[in-house]
């Protein structure tokens, strides 16, 4: 697998729906055009890597719910470990995506050890309690169009500035543990 600069992850809705045998997906699943385990990847995903990519930042958008609807028998934890990126990405918009989004982070994390930052509608809603209770993601990029922030926050971490932080408009982020 080519090496990227950021790799843009998208998660189930459930991690874990392959062993539960069964999920009550909710009536949501109903008026989404996908599978109900919600493996079609935001649109910003496009905005995002043409903006970056314009830049000169490798991007790949890597769509592991719909690799985990499609084959049963796939290695998670093995499938992340061939992406060989810096900085991983996870969508969190709709918030029924909660649970895949930060089992994911979670592994992520645990496979890699390299930062890990969500982004969307419900993870910039619910900002501080990913941050006080998911020690695993890194950073939180806030509101909607954050193209520009997340080039700036790719810059800076690619540098090892993480006291540059502040600098960075809506992201919200965890240093020194706190």
């Amino acid at each position: 697998m080519k090496r990227v600069d950021l790799a843009l992850i998208h998660a189930p809705s459930v991690y874990d729906f392959r062993k539960r045998g069964y999920v009550h997906y909710g009536p949501i699943s109903d008026v989404i055009p996908s599978k109900p385990i919600f493996d079609m990847y935001p649109a910003g995903f496009f905005s995002l890597v043409s903006y970056l990519e314009e830049r000169g930042v490798k991007t790949g958008i890597f769509n592991i719910a719909a690799k985990m609807v499609n084959d049963p028998d796939v290695d998670v934890a093995r499938l992340i470990r061939q992406i060989d990126a810096k900085v991983y990405g996870i969508d969190l918009h709709w918030l029924v995506h909660s649970h895949g989004a930060l089992e994911l982070a979670k592994l992520v994390k645990e496979v890699t050890g390299r930062p890990v930052i969500l982004g969307g509608f419900t993870a910039t809603y619910y900002w501080r309690e990913v941050l006080e209770n998911y020690p695993f993601v890194d950073v939180v990029v806030l509101g909607d169009a954050v193209e520009p922030v997340l080039y700036q926050l790719l810059q800076k971490l690619e540098k090892g500035r993480l006291e540059e932080l502040e600098e960075i408009p809506n992201i919200a982020y965890r240093t020194m543990g706190e």
